[in-house]
């Protein structure tokens, strides 16, 4: 029989902690509930069995960086055309946070399997460091994205050069996810760093193996586009990076089912379940089993549906068109000429917000170079 809660607390008698303290729950339109790691006290984590905590997901999801997210939408133009499309790019990122969460604890075994059988005598990482890592990607992988997304990397920062990296070759123009990794390892790091845990209370599955923390640099390298060429980078990151970049990625797997229930066009079944229980790590790395082709053939065909109705939907693409025009000043005015990324303080205050309120002054004949009104 279970132990009866004391209260409104969250400990048993013996001061076992319930599996459900050590998270809050965001209710979600597509993913029902998504977890949320909250920070425990020392005397907490130790009645749980897990290991002590600075940081939590909670605290991440509280830096200006993420919140940030709340301010910039998911479909850019979109939203003028599909009135009920206001959901934003951080919504966005819970959802693949999770997403990414629950295909790495299914790709685990044959991961840890692969790893075992390479004979590299590289050490195995834990099931919590490999989650927590796949989730912080997920939830971080628009983090760099400027207002209105896609058309700001078409039209600003497309025209500077992203910054010198070893890691892939010169010349690349700058991108949100040059800038994402920019700030996830000058700006985020430390915060990363603290993190002890993927979601749960079961300290052999959830909790960090000693010693282990997440690097930041692993974040940089999954979300990268394209690839980045890094032989220090660990093998079991390499091998779950098309997870965040390929035909079917935590990524897509959320914006298609989540925008087209916000938009509200109707696009067929996605079984992402069956994906996901057909796809293994092996010698080729990321596998899709035969039997989970069907599923694969229906997404692709979702997705391909939500590009003709909305994504290149001809109003969209005409506001497209028109907004370099119209937001060019506002931009100058708020960032000046220099490069994004190398001024990440600057670019912290570039929302949707700023730029319409900019562009509202500009419409009123007031010189959006000078003093704000």
């Amino acid at each position: 029989m279970d132990e009866p809660l004391l209260g409104l607390g969250s400990l048993t008698p013996t001061g076992r902690r319930l599996p459900f303290a050590a998270v809050n729950l965001i209710s979600d339109p597509i993913h029902g509930y998504i977890e949320l790691t909250k920070r425990l006290s020392p005397a907490e984590s130790g009645a749980a069995g897990l290991p002590e905590e600075s940081v939590a997901e909670e605290d991440v999801l509280d830096s200006a960086w993420l919140q940030r997210l709340r301010r910039i939408s998911q479909l850019q133009s979109a939203r003028w055309v599909f009135p009920t499309a206001e959901h934003s790019r951080f919504t966005h990122g819970l959802g693949v946070m999770h997403e990414a969460g629950l295909w790495a604890r299914s790709l685990y075994p044959s991961l840890r399997s692969e790893l075992a059988g390479t004979g590299s005598g590289g050490t195995i990482p834990s099931e919590g460091l490999v989650v927590e890592t796949m989730r912080m990607a997920g939830l971080l992988h628009d983090v760099g994205h400027g207002p209105f997304a896609h058309f700001f990397d078409d039209h600003v920062l497309a025209a500077f050069r992203a910054p010198a990296d070893a890691r892939r070759a010169p010349g690349k123009r700058l991108s949100h996810e040059d800038l994402g990794a920019r700030i996830i390892e000058a700006e985020l790091g430390t915060l990363l760093g603290g993190l002890r845990r993927a979601p749960g209370a079961v300290a052999e599955r959830d909790a960090f193996a000693d010693g282990e923390s997440i690097d930041p640099r692993w974040l940089s390298f999954l979300i990268a586009k394209p690839a980045l060429a890094d032989p220090a980078m660990p093998s079991w990151v390499r091998w779950l990076q098309p997870l965040l970049s390929g035909v079917f990625t935590v990524d897509n797997l959320d914006y298609v089912r989540r925008d087209a229930y916000l938009t509200g066009v109707a696009v067929g079944p996605v079984d992402v379940e069956r994906l996901r229980r057909y796809t293994f790590i092996g010698e080729a790395g990321l596998t899709l089993y035969e039997p989970g082709l069907g599923a694969l053939e229906i997404f692709l065909t979702a997705r391909r549906f939500m590009y003709q109705q909305v994504y290149f939907h001809r109003t969209v693409r005409a506001i497209d068109l028109d907004l370099a025009e119209v937001f060019g000043a506002s931009i100058r005015a708020i960032f000046g000429e220099g490069s994004p990324a190398d001024r990440l303080a600057a670019y912290a205050d570039l929302d949707e917000y700023a730029l319409l309120h900019q562009a509202a002054r500009w419409s009123r004949g007031v010189d959006v170079a000078g003093p704000a009104d």
